[in-house]
Order: structure tokens, then sequence, then C-alpha cells
């Protein structure tokens, strides 16, 4: 049992675990990459789907806390063998000197609180130290690690997604619970977005509290996160031609949010086909955001093109016995409705990880730890330090400690020859 229980403890706190699981998950991206366009979405519902994977992909989280348990053991080691109450361990500390010879610590408390050095000192056992150290902010990077990792195998596991057409003055879903009043898209006031989105909802029964949605970070509507995917117009479309009696008549939701983009509307049952776009304003509007659209179209008769013109939303283009009308056009959002309970964990991770970075920085570059740890017993002693960072000058005292240590015991034992 324990020869299977070493190497497991070994996997789960070693930091070359998350670095070959990450390589390995690096190479089967590659191995993707060759066969679709969409690499990340195609790996993602692989490793959903799979066992082995969703097997290697636990080690990530599953190694942070072992990290995280390994870290804070050898702390309070460390403590308790400053604090005199436990012998030092060489895994402890950066450096452990085994001094064959040495004399009382003592002799070094005075020099020591000289450099700056707080001092503690218990029978044969001398401890210094400075600074505040960085534990904390270790501990919550690696909280944040294991909450990221962990969100992100919950969400490949139990992520489910459902794609709906959003529309003004339509129910959200089909369950008619909630209706879209209003969608709006607007300059951006922030340093990111450059434009914003909002999707104001009414409940269903009148008098209920309309809620604006809006697009990051990702609203939450009846416990699932709403993402809007791309934008589109509604129009309802009202199509006769000579040979087409008594016409056709059809709402459709059209990829045109921006001038210039065209989508193609076949009509079912005759050779017609309309081709629409948005005309441009000209005053460097999106018609999108100001609702004041013009609809640019070419009508095909097979390949073709029998008929191209204009008309604005509300109105119509008839010539040569052909007649289009629009007598209603509405903001559509294509929306995926995802219930995701990692992205929460996700979340907290990032907001972690900056408190970890706020705390971190000022104590590394103006407060970093400084250890030394001075153990004598019969004859010889044992001596130990420790930096964070850069420690050049504390390993320069840490040399002359030990050099005090000889030479005073070979004042001592001169004096005892004497």
């Amino acid at each position: 049992m324990k020869r299977l229980l070493k190497p497991l403890v070994v996997v789960l706190t070693s930091r070359v675990t998350a670095v070959v699981v990450m390589g390995l998950f690096l190479l089967v991206y590659v191995g993707i990459a060759f066969f679709t366009d969409e690499t990340l979405v195609a790996l993602i519902a692989l490793t959903g789907k799979n066992p082995f994977l969703i097997a290697l992909f636990a080690l990530l989280p599953l190694n942070t806390a072992g990290r995280m348990v390994a870290e804070g053991v050898e702390y309070l080691g460390r403590r308790r063998a400053l604090s005199g109450s436990a012998a030092p361990a060489a895994p402890l500390f950066d450096e452990t000197v085994q001094i064959p010879a040495a004399a009382d610590p003592s002799i070094l408390e005075e020099r020591l609180k000289k450099d700056g050095y707080r001092t503690r000192l218990s029978g044969g056992t001398l401890s210094a130290w400075r600074g505040s150290g960085t534990f904390a902010a270790r501990m919550l990077y690696l909280t944040a690690t294991f909450c990221l990792f962990a969100g992100i195998l919950i969400s490949l596991t139990t992520r489910t997604s459902v794609r709906s057409t959003v529309i003004e003055g339509e129910p959200v879903l089909e369950d008619g619970s909630a209706r879209v009043e209003r969608v709006v898209l607007a300059e951006g006031e922030g340093a990111i977005l450059a434009k914003t989105l909002d999707i104001e909802l009414a409940g269903a029964a009148p008098g209920d509290r309309t809620r604006v949605y809006g697009l990051y970070p990702p609203s939450r509507y009846q416990g699932t996160f709403l993402y809007p995917r791309y934008l589109a117009v509604g129009l309802l479309l009202r199509f006769s031609a000579p040979d087409l009696q008594p016409g056709f008549e059809e709402f459709s939701v059209l990829n045109i949010s921006r001038p210039g983009k065209e989508a193609p509307r076949p009509i079912p049952g005759s050779p017609y086909k309309i081709i629409f776009s948005l005309a441009d304003p000209g005053d460097g509007s999106e018609p999108y955001t100001t609702g004041k659209m013009v609809f640019l179209f070419r009508l095909l008769k097979g390949k073709e093109v029998v008929l191209s013109g204009s008309a604005p939303a509300g109105g119509e283009f008839a010539k040569d016995g052909y007649r289009l009308q629009f007598p209603d056009v509405r903001r559509v959002v294509i929306t995926d409705f995802i219930r995701d309970y990692g992205v929460t964990l996700i979340w907290f991770a990032f907001a972690v990880y900056l408190v970890a970075i706020l705390l971190w920085l000022p104590v590394r570059l103006f407060l970093p730890r400084r250890e030394m740890l001075f153990v004598t017993g019969t004859g010889a002693a044992v001596a130990c330090s420790r930096a964070e960072g850069r420690g050049r000058r504390h390993a320069g005292v840490f040399q002359e400690a030990l050099d005090l240590l000889e030479s005073g015991h070979a004042r001592e034992t001169q004096k005892k020859v004497q």
C-alpha cells in the first residue's frame, strides 16, 4: 500500500504534473488543428465526452490542492523550527550547513539585530528573521488556480447550451415567462468595449419590472448565462410577382446587422431568391443602433437578376408587377442560454488572482522574507538559511554569522587550553 501511495503523493504535489498535463493537452490541440479550424471548440467538446481526458484534466485541480497542502506543511514546519519546538529539516530551507564545531549562537544575536533582523534565543537555538513573506499571497494564488481548474472541469462535465433567437416584442424563450421589450446597441463608455448591447426584458404579467441584460460580464436569466453571439434583423417580408400570386409572406431573420453584409432569402416553391443588405446611411451611424434601416435587395430568378432596388423599414417597392413590402422590422440577437455551474468558480478565481497579485507585489518588493536558524549540539551546530527572491545581502550576513561561530569556537577552545 505504501508503495502505491508514495508515487501518488509525488504526482499530486509535484510542480511537474501540471506542466506534463498541459503539455499533453497541447499535443491534442495541435492534432485537432489538422482537421478543423475551430480547434478550441473541438477540444472542449472532445474533452467533455472522453473519460480519459476528463480524468487527465482532473489531475490539475488535484495537483493544485496537493501543492497547497504540501506548502502549508512546509510553512508550519519552518515556523516550528524557527520557534525552537522542532528540529530543522533540510527541505524546509534553501541552505543547510553542518558545522563540526561551533560556539554558543548567542554571540550572533546583537550582530544580527544590527542588520535589521528580529531574533529569538531559546537554549542553544537562535532564530533570526526579517520581512513579512509571501506565504499568504502564495496560498491565495494556489486557491485561485484550484478554483480555475475546478471551474473548467465542472464546465466540461456539466455544461448545457441552448441557442435561441431573441426578437423584440417576442417571448425570450418558449415558456413565455418574459418578453423582449427592446434591444439596444450603443457606443460604449468604458475603456475596453467599443459597443454595449442591452436586452430589456419585461415580465409576463402587466406591471412587472423591466430588467436589462448586458453584454459583459454575462448576465443570468432563470439560472442560465445569457451569451449574445451575433446580431441580426427580423424582417416581415411580403412578396408578389406576376407568376407568383397571391404572393408570399413570412417573417425572416437575416444576418445583416451592418451595411454591406448580405443574406439570401429563397422564396419556397418558386425560382425566386432575394439577397438583402442594409444601406449605408452615409453619416457614420449604424442602422442597427439608430433603428433607421433602409434595405437594399436584388431579386434573382434562377441565376438571373430581374430586379434590384431599395425600400425603408415599413415601406414597399413595386415595379413591373413585382412588389416587395417590409411592414415590420425588429432587432434580433442570436443568443446562447448556457447553464454552467463552473463559471462562478472561474470568475471567483480571477478575483482571487487580483487580490494575490496586489498582496504579493508590495511584500516581494519591500518586505521580502529572510530567515536564519542556528542550532548547537554537543560540539557541533546546524545552520539554516532561506530568502525569498534575490538575497545576496542576506547570504553575506549568513556567511559572516558562520564565520563568527567558527571563530568564537576557536577562541573558547584556546581559553580552555590555556
